[in-house]
C-alpha cells in the first residue's frame, strides 16, 4: 500500500526484526533492534510530531520490541519524543575537538577499510563493549549512514586482521566520531588514540572545522583519553530517552 493511498494509516514497509521504515503521510522514522541482546528497539524520528511519534511506538512494540529508545538527543529535540510519554533514561557527555590547532601524529599505521570487513568490525565492537552499547551489524551499517559521507578506520593487527576501529561521518563544518573501539586483545597499546587522531586530520581534511562525539559518563577511561586529545564536554548533554 503506498503512502499517498491512506495519509491516516501508518504504513510499515520491512520485516522485523529486520529493519522498518515507518510512514504516515508527511512523516517518517526507522526501527531497528537495538542489538542482537536485547529485545528493545532503537527508533529513529525523522520526519513527524508526537502523534506520529506515539503510533510508531505502538506499531514497534506490536512488533515485538520490549521497549523503544531514541537516539542521543539535545534538549530542544527530546519535547516531541516526552510529550509522547518517553522518559529520560540516560545522559551523555558530548565532546568538541576544534581543529584549528595541529594534530598530534599517530603512533600506528591507520588505514581506511572498505564495509566488507563490517563482520570483523562487529567482532571488533562485541569484544569491546558490554552488551547493551554493542553496536551489531545493523548498528554500523547506521553509523555508516548517519551523514553524507563516512570513513571507515582501521588498525591491523600482525596477521593482517582489524585489531580496532573507528567510524568518522564528515560534514561540510562539522565530523562526527560515530564509534571507536579496539579489541581487548590489543587495549592499552595506544591504537585508540592513533584511531582518534587520524579521525580529526581527516575530518579536517575534508573542511570540518571541529569533531563532535558521544559516550557515556561513567566510561571514565574514554573521558579521560578524549580529554588528553584535546577534547572538551559541552556544556548541555545529550540523553537517551525510553518507553
Amino acid at each position: 500500500m503506498s503512502v499517498d493511498a491512506n495519509r491516516s494509516k501508518l504504513v510499515t514497509r520491512g520485516s522485523w526484526p529486520d529493519s522498518v521504515t515507518l510512514r504516515r503521510g508527511w512523516a517518517r522514522a526507522e526501527a531497528r533492534p537495538w542489538n542482537d541482546d536485547h529485545s528493545e528497539a532503537s527508533l529513529r524520528l525523522l520526519r513527524g510530531g508526537s502523534p506520529f511519534l506515539s503510533a510508531c511506538t505502538d506499531t514497534v512494540t506490536q512488533l515485538g520490541a520490549t521497549g523503544v529508545l531514541s537516539p542521543p538527543l539535545p534538549t530542544g529535540a527530546q519535547k516531541v519524543w516526552l510529550r509522547a510519554g518517553y522518559e529520560v533514561f540516560l545522559e551523555l557527555a558530548l565532546m568538541r575537538l576544534d581543529l584549528g590547532k595541529p594534530l598530534p601524529t599517530p603512533d600506528h599505521l591507520v588505514v581506511e577499510a572498505s564495509v566488507e570487513c563490517i563482520d570483523r568490525i562487529a567482532a571488533i565492537d562485541a569484544a569491546a563493549f558490554d552488551s547493551f552499547w554493542r553496536l551489531d551489524r545493523r548498528g554500523l551499517e547506521e553509523a555508516m549512514e548517519a551523514t553524507k559521507s563516512a570513513r571507515l578506520l582501521i588498525i591491523r593487527d600482525p596477521n593482517g586482521e582489524a585489531a580496532g576501529f573507528a567510524i568518522v561521518g564528515l560534514g561540510s563544518a562539522i565530523a562526527y566520531l560515530q564509534r571507536v573501539a579496539v579489541h581487548p586483545d590489543w587495549q592499552g597499546a595506544g591504537m585508540g588514540r592513533s584511531l582518534i587522531r587520524v579521525a580529526g586530520r581527516m575530518a579536517r581534511s575534508h573542511g570540518a572545522n571541529a569533531v563532535l562525539l558521544n559516550t557515556q559518563f561513567d566510561n571514565s577511561g574514554a573521558l579521560s583519553l578524549y580529554e588528553s586529545e584535546g577534547y572538551r564536554s559541552l556544556p548541555e548533554p545529550l540523553a537517551l530517552l525510553r518507553i
